[in-house]
């Protein structure tokens, strides 16, 4: 059995998952999900942190929970020490049950995990599920259709050679981990994508609309997609994000997996160079090879 740790939002969430189906497949075993972390809504984790709830029912996936006996049996050390855990593990070649992300960029390790795992970490980088893609994205199908004024505009970006722009602020602005892009990026990647594709469409989609009509000056044709047409937990705007036949992204998962998810051959992707304001430096494996970093 597999249990994966969820925290974050819907990206990071995604991740996880996404590293779990793929040990998951790789074993021919169970899946389950630890809901623990994102329900225990009292803890206190810091100043700006952000509580998130389960956000993965936004696709037509139905995985089973973990039950708190099932989670106690896996995350049971052998020693009170993680160091000395770890050390005994590696000298008696058996993997170990409680799996730690060891840092940011990807780690071969983790595939060598045994059928009984739990996994405990962001996990950001498609090299943990590569090789299981396609399951991966046919089980981020988002199962509910687009109505009124999101059919509409999703049908404007299947019929155009479409770009989704997309800006993340609210909770980036400010924040002394993550930062948010200025409008200097986005002009960069404006001009870099037009050199890679011929009459783009940019549909632009934000969390914050007003601020990109009044700060980036993106020449027509251009189409601000409004909030009205988010949805619920944002999907009618992820699912119109992933219509899009190009990317222009920020330093978010959403926008990750916005760009990740469409199979197109001739797919260009922009992605920022600096992922983090002051997080980790090598992030040599968050995105896929043939993505461009400005």
């Amino acid at each position: 059995m597999i249990i994966v740790k969820l925290m974050g939002g819907l990206g990071n969430q995604m991740f996880q998952y996404a590293l779990g189906r793929a040990l998951s497949l790789q074993h021919g075993t169970t899946l389950k999900l630890d809901l623990q972390w994102l329900h225990d809504h009292r803890a206190n984790r810091g100043p700006n942190f952000i509580h998130r709830h389960y956000d993965l029912d936004v696709f037509g996936i139905q995985p089973e929970i973990a039950t708190e006996a099932e989670i106690r049996k896996l995350r049971k050390s052998w020693t009170s020490c993680k160091c000395v855990d770890r050390w005994l593990h590696a000298m008696l070649n058996i993997p170990p049950a409680w799996c730690r992300e060891p840092h940011f960029h990807h780690s071969p390790a983790i595939r060598k995990s045994g059928p009984d795992v739990y996994l405990d970490g962001y996990w950001q980088s498609e090299k943990y599920f590569a090789s299981h893609a396609a399951a991966i994205r046919q089980d981020f199908t988002l199962r509910h259709p687009l109505e009124g004024h999101a059919a509409s505009i999703l049908e404007r970006i299947e019929n155009t050679t479409s770009v989704c722009v997309n800006v993340r602020r609210k909770e980036f602005v400010g924040h002394p981990y993550h930062g948010a892009m200025d409008p200097q990026y986005y002009a960069m990647a404006e001009t870099r994508m037009r050199k890679l594709v011929k009459d783009p469409h940019f549909f632009i989609f934000s969390d914050e609309p007003e601020w990109c009509m009044e700060k980036l000056r993106f020449k027509g044709p251009v189409t601000h997609v409004p909030l009205t047409c988010a949805g619920e937990k944002y999907r009618d705007i992820f699912r119109m994000m992933t219509a899009c036949r190009h990317f222009i992204i920020p330093n978010s998962t959403f926008g990750w997996w916005a760009a990740w998810l469409p199979a197109h051959a001739h797919k260009k992707v922009v992605a920022p160079y600096h992922w983090f304001a002051n997080g980790p430096r090598d992030t040599q494996d968050l995105l896929p090879s043939g993505w461009e970093r400005i």
